[in-house]
């Protein structure tokens, strides 16, 4: 089975430093066309099932790929970003000044990072939640099925820690892919192998 995880688009609130978490930003011009060159990547793709983040920016760019393309999108609630409570669409440097220590937890120690004071979504639920999709995928489908998800930055990295049992420290340390970087996994018989990870050669050609 191969997965194709995709990271959503540049956003509007990407390039103001704002949070997102369950809130949406809309694509800018920019992100819509990196999810169109992304789709004409794709488009040979043969795809088996299509999954996708319920939030507006990843349905957006998950619409862009597929197209034409007769494809349904399953939206998957495991999938959504990292909840950041009363924070999200707070610009980062606000964030930063109102709560000092959980900024930096969020960013330096994601162990010790606690976000209970504004309601938010530590990094265990995370970790937990987005393992829970995981394991609908991997066992809904079966060998030399290709799927896509389209997701979000810091639940790729809660994915990646769960594909590749990181620590905590190499949490704290791991790349937040690209918008809409392709990171293909490979799994059989209960082993994932990362083939690719955060690439975005379609983005270089004709720039």
């Amino acid at each position: 089975m191969k997965i194709y995880f995709i990271r959503h688009g540049e956003t509007v609130w990407n390039t103001l430093k704002i949070f997102q978490g369950s809130l949406n930003s809309n694509l800018t011009e920019k992100g819509i066309e990196q999810a169109k060159k992304l789709g004409e990547k794709l488009k040979n793709l043969k795809i088996t099932a299509f999954y996708s983040s319920p939030l507006g920016r990843a349905i957006e760019t998950s619409k862009l790929i597929i197209g034409d393309r007769n494809i349904n999108i399953l939206k998957m609630d495991e999938f959504k970003e990292i909840g950041l409570g009363k924070v999200e669409g707070l610009p980062r440097s606000e964030f930063e000044k109102k709560y000092s220590k959980e900024f930096d937890d969020f960013f330096n120690n994601p162990k010790e990072y606690n976000p209970t004071e504004y309601e938010g979504e530590s990094y265990h639920q995370l970790f937990e939640r987005v393992e829970k999709g995981l394991k609908k995928i991997v066992t809904k489908h079966k060998k030399n099925d290709i799927i896509v998800v389209v997701c979000h930055g810091v639940t790729l990295k809660g994915i990646f820690k769960v594909i590749k049992n990181m620590n905590f420290d190499e949490v704290r340390d791991a790349e937040v892919p690209e918008n809409t970087s392709v990171s293909i996994v490979d799994y059989n018989d209960g082993e994932y192998r990362i083939d690719v990870f955060s690439d975005i050669s379609h983005l270089q050609k004709g720039e």
